[in-house]
């Protein structure tokens, strides 16, 4: 696990006053993320709001120009939402798992992996310190799969990254706000390599929920026209996406609409749902 806090290459903030930061983050209304920090072989990361779908409505686009320039041998960039405020902070009580829906290309370039970090305001005074009073949890790496996937992973499973501050316990529902960041990372020592090339990521539903969560309707890439079902009419609506240059024209998760797509849908329409 890559703890990359302390050492970053470059910081960044792209908040903004007409978005704004809620957990859990669905990306519409002007929702988002803030870029918070990239290390390693990224010569830049930028996030925007994106019509693809990915789990529901909109989704949240993240463009990561992964390089081979470093000498290090991992690259990550984190990104989240540092303190919700009390009025987006919507982690109903109960809530179990964390979860995220992700659409990656086809074929992913090399390794990437997600760690999550959660924080949680356990003296209640609506501010985030885990230098003393405030816990932090954070996930065992999360193997990022090409195409469209949605992870589920238990809050018991995740560890105390600051044993004695806080309360030491993962209530992450009673506190008034919250905090969360999502580093993805990728390394030479994962089996695939490290990626050094830039990536396109869509995310979307992500943060604390009761249970393990699904797309709804079963949700599939390849049904373009989003009738509920695969069939030969997708092709022409693949089509029409193509000439259109349509959200559901990307097929491989690239961020682009090209002939490649074509290729990507046949897989994703042969893969079924």
């Amino acid at each position: 696990m890559f703890r990359s806090a302390p050492l970053l290459a470059f910081a960044v903030c792209a908040g903004t006053a007409a978005s704004q930061q809620v957990l859990p983050a669905d990306f519409e209304n002007s929702t988002t993320l803030d870029r918070l920090f990239a290390f390693g072989g990224v010569a830049s990361f930028q996030t925007a709001q994106s019509a693809q779908l990915v789990y529901e409505q909109s989704s949240l686009q993240l463009d990561i120009a992964f390089t081979g320039a470093s000498s290090l041998n991992f690259s990550n960039v984190g990104l989240g939402v540092l303190n919700t405020g009390t009025s987006g902070f919507q982690v109903q009580p109960g809530a179990d798992v964390f979860s995220i829906t992700v659409l990656a290309p086809q074929p992913l370039p090399g390794g990437l992996e997600l760690v999550v970090t959660i924080r949680d305001d356990d003296n209640n005074d609506t501010s985030i310190d885990i230098a003393s009073d405030d816990d932090e949890w954070i996930s065992a790496p999360i193997a990022v799969s090409p195409g469209l996937e949605i992870y589920n992973v238990p809050l018991s499973t995740f560890t105390d990254g600051n044993p004695g501050a806080g309360n030491d316990v993962p209530d992450f529902a009673t506190g008034p706000v919250g905090g969360m960041v999502l580093t993805f990372q990728t390394s030479t020592s994962l089996l695939q390599g490290r990626i050094e090339t830039p990536v396109t990521l869509f995310i979307d539903h992500a943060g604390i929920f009761v249970g393990d969560q699904s797309i709804p309707g079963g949700t599939c890439i390849a049904d373009v026209n989003n009738d509920g079902m695969l069939s030969p009419t997708d092709f022409s609506a693949w089509i029409n996406a193509f000439n259109s240059a349509s959200p559901e024209c990307d097929q491989n998760g690239d961020g682009a609409c090209t002939p490649t797509d074509f290729t990507a849908w046949i897989n994703n329409y042969n893969t079924g749902c």
